[in-house]
């Protein structure tokens, strides 16, 4: 199955992550600090997206959160040059 990604230049949604992300480059952002600047119900899925328009996304596992979540850092390394 293929994942047809919005273009960030025309989705307000994918906008502001890229924008959220940008804004916390150096250390980057959790899942759920992305999600609540956001207010995007599905941030993993909108990382993919940005990702399939070219743009450098890691993503690193932290562990466990207090009430048992996992949680992940995503932090933004530029755009693909092609």
């Amino acid at each position: 199955m293929t994942m047809h990604a919005a273009d960030p230049e025309h989705s307000a949604r994918l906008t502001r992550t890229l924008r959220f992300l940008y804004y916390c480059k150096g250390e980057g952002c959790t899942t759920a600090q992305l999600q609540a600047a956001t207010d995007s119900m599905a941030p993993s899925t909108d990382v993919s997206e940005l990702r399939q328009s070219g743009y450098l996304i890691d993503c690193k596992n932290e562990g466990i959160s207090t009430n048992g979540r996992r949680v992940y850092r995503y932090v933004y390394k530029g755009r693909k040059v092609d």
